[in-house]
């Protein structure tokens, strides 16, 4: 590189001084799949939580082999309720 471009150089690779903002064009299609995804993790926990507590009360009623241990299936329930919870949140903070 030569010492007339080095100067220029420096001075493309700076960073800007002022915030970007983007335009509502750009915010608006990104915050609706965000906020569909969101709800479709609300909804994926919550068939998560209604399916692993009826296997879990099955297995508990019934005499025959376990299909999934139950401490298994408690930490799938905690972390159903957890993510769920949180994506609930995240949807309550995005509207």
């Amino acid at each position: 590189m030569s010492a007339a471009l080095a100067p220029a150089a420096m001075v493309l690779a700076q960073p800007p001084t002022s915030p970007v903002t983007f335009p509502s064009e750009v915010w608006g299609p990104l915050m609706t799949a965000l906020s569909w995804l969101l709800w479709f993790a609300i909804c994926t926990c919550i068939a998560a939580l209604f399916i692993c507590g009826a296997v879990f009360v099955n297995q508990r009623k019934s005499t025959g082999t376990q299909v999934v241990e139950d401490a298994t299936l408690g930490r799938i329930l905690v972390c159903a309720a957890v993510i769920g919870g949180a994506a609930g949140i995240a949807q309550a903070v995005l509207a």
